[in-house]
Order: structure tokens, then sequence, then C-alpha cells
């Protein structure tokens, strides 16, 4: 099982693995992204946070095509200049929003790719273990 269709799940099968499968308690006043974290944690699942993010800034860009349809219609039919006035307003913000998390997005793949470099850097730093000699005859 791996994050993806942790992911899939619903809540309710999310906390039953939780509690069946693992130790972990209070799954049942964890979000659905912690519990999924934790779970993932706890089976030794690699998580990639940036998926969260990538999915938000897709739901914000749907909510902004809505609004600019809904802007367009009432340009359309001269509607209400004060309803105009909002969806602009709404839709600069949800810009805004987007911009915000992929720059976390961003962020976040720079520390994931920071840490794996580090890691790489330990093992490398480690010496070889000392061939075993053959025994003498």
């Amino acid at each position: 099982m791996d994050v993806k269709e942790l992911r899939k799940l619903p809540m309710p099968k999310l906390r039953d693995l939780a509690k069946q499968e693992t130790d972990l308690t209070g799954v049942g006043g964890m979000e659905k992204e912690q519990l999924i974290k934790a779970i993932a944690a706890a089976k030794n699942i690699p998580y990639d946070e940036t998926h969260k993010d990538l999915n938000a800034i897709h739901a914000v860009k749907q909510d902004i095509r809505v609004l600019q349809k809904q802007k367009l219609e009432l340009l359309g039919s001269n509607g209400d200049r004060k309803k105009i006035k909002r969806m602009r307003r709404k839709v600069k913000l949800l810009k805004r929003v987007t911009r915000h998390l992929a720059h976390d997005a961003k962020l976040a793949a720079k520390e994931a790719e920071a840490k794996v470099a580090a890691e790489k850097a330990a093992t490398a730093a480690k010496p070889a273990a000392p061939a075993e000699s053959p025994p003498a005859a």
C-alpha cells in the first residue's frame, strides 16, 4: 500500500486501518492528511508532502475558472457592478493563494531534495566493512 492508495480511502477506513494495523492513538481527532502522514510513518511508507499542495492549487484554479465564467455572464447581461467588483477581488485573492501554494510546494520539494542528498552523503561517508580474509589452510 502506498500514499496514493491511502489518499483514496475515506476517513472511517483510514481510522480503522490506523487502529488495527498500527499502534497510533488519537486517530479520531486527526485530519485526513495528518492521519495519512502518521500511517505512512508507522508503516515506513515514503510520504510526499508536495502532493497535497498540488491538489489544493488545482482546486483553487477550478474555483477561479468558475468565478470568471460567472463574471463574464454578468458582464454580458449588464449585471450588478458591485457583484462584478466582488468577483474580480475574489479572483485576485485566489490567484494570490495559488502563488503562495506553488511557492510552498517548491520549498518543500527543495527540502526533500536536500534531505535525500544529505542521506546519500551520510551513507557515502560511512566506511565500507572490511572484507573477510580467507581462512588459512
